[in-house]
């Protein structure tokens, strides 16, 4: 693919581009799964060279093929993929969105590696594209989880407090949310509440934990024995503390 990189509402009009660069990512990531070692990500890269130099046009590609390097386990070089289309993308307010989803993608990574610092950066990254977004971006809720997080295993302050209930006031109002990510977040709020002295709320959010774990598909529902745990050891240490509390009075 050659000549000149066509204009971001003339790249949206022809949606056949994208589908076949959607396409082509289907058809390599089982492949990319079942054999990580092989040589799939010199096919990735080879690929890549039809669209380099074209703007916008390579961020595209490097957005859905840069999946096929996470799987072969490339992250280096899916990081840099990653972060060059979050530039490239930020440049233009028609696709804010993709430049906050693939922010959101990059914390997310480094969140999971415990590259904690980097984790908060490009969560706020995330946070700050979506503003000029035109479409919704529920990935947000996500971000602000991470965003605060992130920023817990530093400290416990009210900033940490302020991003945990921004993150879930978005997943409330959304109508089909990720159930896996959702519980992620209200354990994590109910723990923040738990160590700051909100008991009542903290029990509330792992209630919800608990609701989203009762909905988790398939494979997933393994991890759905966390905010159970949670809930009952927090249930049992509150009667211990109550317990305490009375024997003091008598």
């Amino acid at each position: 693919m050659s000549g000149k990189d066509p204009s971001p509402e003339d790249l949206l009009a022809l949606p056949s581009f994208e589908a076949g660069i959607v396409q082509i990512t289907r058809r390599l990531l089982p492949e990319a799964r079942s054999n990580p070692k092989g040589d799939l990500a010199a096919v990735v890269l080879e690929l890549a060279d039809a669209t380099k130099g074209q703007g916008h046009l390579h961020a595209i590609f490097q957005q859905h093929l840069s999946l096929v390097l996470r799987e072969c386990g490339r992250h280096d070089l899916a990081n840099r993929w990653q972060q060059e289309a979050v530039d490239e993308f930020s440049k233009y307010p028609v696709f804010a969105d993709r430049a906050s989803l693939l922010a959101h993608a990059l914390a997310d990574h480094h969140f999971g590696m415990e590259s904690y610092v980097q984790a908060e950066s490009w969560a706020g990254r995330s946070i700050a594209c979506s503003i000029a977004a035109t479409r919704p971006c529920p990935w947000l809720a996500d971000a602000w989880r991470i965003h605060a997080q992130a920023l817990s295993f530093d400290n416990l302050g009210p900033e940490v407090g302020a991003r945990l209930r921004k993150s879930i006031t978005l997943w409330k109002s959304q109508t089909s949310p990720d159930p896996v990510r959702a519980m992620l977040a209200f354990m994590g709020f109910g723990m923040y509440l738990m160590e700051v002295g909100k008991t009542d709320e903290a029990e509330s959010a792992f209630k919800d934990a608990v609701s989203f774990a009762e909905a988790l598909p398939g494979d997933a529902k393994r991890l759905s024995e966390a905010p159970v745990r949670q809930l009952s050891q927090f249930r049992t240490g509150r009667k211990g503390r109550e317990g305490a509390s009375e024997e003091g009075l008598n």
